[in-house]
């Protein structure tokens, strides 16, 4: 009898109690954030983008609710294969979180809020920086600065990808906990203060006298952004949690030495999203403040969860590994 009753299926009660003692909490904000672009869109009037924005996001979020389920749940046995399930399943959907936005900034229908952005600016710095910046607009500054802008991409794929499958520990934790919250916290942001940034409303003396690295900058912004992506700046906000993550572990091998030149990238990067006349300062100083939150959040989160799965915790690891040498 005793061995009947080990081996008969879970009733769905347990299986939700085990989801729920299981999930981590960058699980908890991936769910959150699908979730509320999904509630968004429902409540957004009919139209073409907001017909493309509910399918979007309905599927981005029942990606993210299968993988979890099924991984947390421990629905699906543990190995590396689990492992790898997870790590693709619940990242994929988070990174694509950014295209939708194409749809949904369009399909909220919101008004736009450049002008109270340019009066803070102008408050709390006299001009906005784009203006005060066009004195060097000349092509060997602006080529300058757009190679910077677009280098945001190369380091974002460099800071996400590689150490989601060879990262370890608390590292690990904080690196996907932290830039987590950034990256998806900032597109909520989006929504809430929405505005085209200073090329689109501000009058400048010329166009931006750029080449080929101007140009790459426009393409890749023009056909792939949500062209209302200003508050706050994640282009500012990414790439400097990285600089506070690496910098924090500085320690180890790899980190002690990509934080210096991380840190003159980030610097160049957060002066290109003014020069290029993107963002305000504004939306710079919240980007910034978003960053060093996130890297506050993201120790706290580390203390707590890398204690699961030792210690008598039988709860999953955050991040269970995909090879021997691994924790």
């Amino acid at each position: 009898m005793r061995a009947i009753t080990e081996s008969a299926p879970r009733t769905l009660s347990a299986t939700a109690n085990t989801l729920f003692a299981q999930m981590a909490a960058h699980d908890w904000l991936v769910i959150g954030f699908h979730s509320y672009i999904s509630f968004r869109m429902a409540m957004a009037p009919d139209s073409a983008d907001a017909s493309m924005g509910r399918r979007t996001s309905m599927v981005l979020l029942l990606i993210t609710v299968f993988v979890v389920g099924l991984t947390r749940a421990e629905i699906l046995p543990k190995n590396r294969w689990r492992a790898l399930f997870y790590r693709v399943g619940l990242f994929v959907p988070s990174a694509l979180s950014y295209f939708e936005l194409r749809y949904v900034m369009p399909a909220l229908a919101l008004p736009l809020l450049d002008m109270p952005l340019l009066a803070i600016d102008q408050a709390l710095f006299g001009v906005t920086p784009s203006i005060w910046l066009q004195r060097f607009n000349r092509m060997p500054i602006v080529e300058w600065f757009a190679f910077f802008y677009w280098s945001y991409f190369v380091i974002i794929i460099l800071m996400w990808v590689p150490p989601l499958f060879l990262e370890t520990g608390r590292r690990r934790i904080e690196l996907y906990a932290g830039s987590l919250f950034v990256g998806l916290i900032g597109p909520v942001g989006y929504t809430l203060v929405p505005g085209l940034g200073p090329y689109a409303t501000l009058t400048f003396d010329a166009p931006l006298a750029g080449g080929m690295w101007w140009g790459m900058v426009w393409s890749t912004v023009s056909e792939a952004g949500a062209m209302m992506d200003i508050f706050p700046s994640l282009h500012t906000a990414l790439p400097t949690y990285f600089l506070l993550h690496t910098f924090a572990h500085r320690d180890h091998w790899l980190w002690r030495y990509v934080w210096p030149v991380l840190g003159f990238f980030v610097v160049n990067i957060i002066i290109a999203t003014m020069f290029l006349r993107w963002h305000y300062g504004i939306d710079i100083v919240f980007g910034l403040l978003l960053a060093f939150a996130s890297r506050r959040i993201a120790v706290w989160v580390g203390e707590q969860e890398i204690r699961r799965g030792q210690d008598g915790d039988t709860r999953q690891k955050v991040w269970e590994p995909l090879f021997p040498w691994q924790d």
